[in-house]
């Protein structure tokens, strides 16, 4: 109780409470504009969090990662382009309502079931992340390894195209966490004489390389694509946030069992290593269609296909925090960032944190709740500010970013082999980007290599020759592996019944040059 009560009060504190609101109105501009994302934001502004105090620090960046999530339906509501990849499916309905003069009703509902899906998974963190982190308290290296393991398999086959190249980025990111020193031995390795790398490569400019300068990268090429063509497409204008009536406290809670389905669907898909946010968006939008009254309505503007993948998408991020401070693995992009900046700071996220540290834990509870009271007033406040930001030029925000990229990485670490860093990893980022590589699988492959090298290393030195003899006799390593097998045959299953009714369809369409109709 004593450690609860000093949490909330350090939560309280001003330092911490000015960070969120900081935090907050960052994240939902970096959310609202077109490619910029809560991920990139806090690759970016990561170093300059080194020099607060550690839950000054966490305030700041759980600001950006709860703003971020709802300011990307703010672009997808005006503009029909979602601002980040899991506001894609809020912008069915969203766009529809603003076309019909109900912008300021459209953005209010994604506001509020953002805020009520974020409060009732940060309850469930509450509830979940205590009693779980004491099962992890027995994990030893026979378990961390399979649990590990099982992340990486996982990671691997539901992100990216393929469960190979999935792997395969997975295993590039184990690869480059292995220049340094050898963990056991302390004999350096691919450190090809160079000093800086002794200590291993550095996460923030790699974060900051495949997230930044690798979507400027993009955006370059496909302003210079555009150059030559011409369009004969007008597009509209941004329609305006303040148009249409307010939406009523009344009106939002009829929507109560859309919102909490969704809250509990975002909920336990933030627990899952490797899902993340766009598919819990697409899952909440689709189960709310199915348990509609009125399905036909949605896709033409219904609020009900706004609060589904809203509500999903922020209960996501609660969500997240379950594997991050229990286990220490990153559910997404952005808490294994997230775990970077804890590491700075001399937090390492396991369930060892809890035992040492309650207090901080319960601090880091209590901002992730209070956080969601910032993003309800911010939001309110600044939806029309948003709105116009939205509409600066692509080259004037890209242009601004990659800016920050270069200045910030030398900032942070005051050497230009980071700088060299970070370009080599644009490159990297770039071309993953367009063979369809996952960049997620590549940094939880980074961040989780050490713990699972340093646990894999120690199973086998426990086992002495006889390792499936020890796995029998560790119930929970043994069930962390069978799940890790089943994983991989469920995934290749349908990567195979995938390609099967693609080779189906494609040899059942008629070749246009035979002259043979549709049948």
């Amino acid at each position: 109780m004593d450690a609860l009560l000093a949490g909330i009060q350090n939560a309280f504190a001003l330092g911490p409470l000015l960070a969120i609101a900081a935090g907050v109105s960052i994240g939902i501009f970096m959310g609202a504009v077109p490619g910029l994302t809560a991920a990139m934001a806090i690759a970016l502004l990561a170093p300059i969090t080194f020099g607060m105090d550690p839950l000054t620090a966490v305030a700041f960046l759980i600001g950006i990662y709860k703003g971020g999530t709802f300011g990307g339906s703010i672009s997808a509501i005006l503009l029909n382009v979602p601002g980040s990849p899991e506001a894609t499916a809020t912008a069915f309905d969203g766009y529809p309502l603003s076309k019909s003069g109900r912008a300021k009703q459209a953005l209010q509902m994604a506001l509020f079931a953002s805020v009520c899906g974020a409060i009732l998974a940060d309850l469930m963190l509450y509830a979940v992340a205590g009693p779980f982190s004491k099962i992890a308290l027995k994990f030893g290296p026979a378990e961390l390894t399979f649990v590990v393991l099982f992340a990486f398999t996982f990671v691997a086959g539901l992100t990216g195209g393929s469960l190979a190249r999935g792997l395969i980025a997975c295993a590039f990111g184990v690869l480059c966490a292995m220049v340094g020193l050898d963990p056991m031995s302390a004999s350096p390795r691919m450190t090809f004489g160079i000093v800086e790398l002794l200590d291993g490569l550095p996460l923030i400019p790699i974060a900051i390389g495949m997230l930044g300068l690798a979507e400027v990268m993009v955006a370059a090429e496909r302003a210079f694509l555009r150059r030559k063509e011409v369009s004969s497409d007008t597009e509209s204008s941004p329609i305006s946030a303040t148009s249409g009536p307010h939406l009523s406290l009344p009106e939002f809670a009829r929507h109560w069992k859309t919102v909490l389905r969704s809250s509990l669907i975002g909920s336990a898909i933030g627990a899952l290593p490797g899902i993340g946010a766009s598919l819990a968006a697409f899952i909440g939008y689709g189960t709310a269609q199915k348990y509609s009254k009125t399905p036909e309505k949605f896709g033409k503007g219904t609020l009900d296909g706004v609060a589904a993948p809203e509500a999903a998408n922020s209960a996501v991020v609660g969500g997240s925090f379950v594997p991050l401070l229990t286990l220490g693995i990153p559910g997404n992009v952005t808490t294994a960032l997230l775990i970077g900046t804890f590491l700075v700071h001399g937090i390492e996220p396991g369930p060892h944190v809890f035992k040492t540290e309650p207090a901080l834990i319960y601090g880091i509870f209590t901002i992730l709740f209070v956080a969601n009271f910032f993003n309800l007033a911010i939001g309110l406040m600044g939806s029309g500010l948003y709105a116009h930001i939205v509409k600066a030029p692509e080259y004037v925000s890209y242009s601004i970013i990659g800016l920050t990229c270069m200045t910030g990485v030398f900032a942070s670490t005051n050497s230009i082999v980071s700088l060299y860093i970070m370009i080599i990893f644009a490159v990297i980022g770039y071309l993953m980007k367009k063979f369809d590589y996952s960049f997620v699988a590549f940094l939880i492959g980074f961040v989780l290599a050490p713990e699972f090298e340093v646990s894999f290393r120690s199973f086998l030195l426990v086992a002495q020759g006889d390792p499936l003899g020890l796995l029998m006799t560790r119930p929970i390593a043994l069930a962390f592996c069978l799940l890790t097998i089943v994983a991989v045959l469920r995934i290749v299953w349908s990567e195979h019944q995938r390609r099967t009714r693609s080779a189906t369809s494609l040899k059942n369409t008629p070749d246009p040059s035979s002259g043979q109709k549709n049948p």
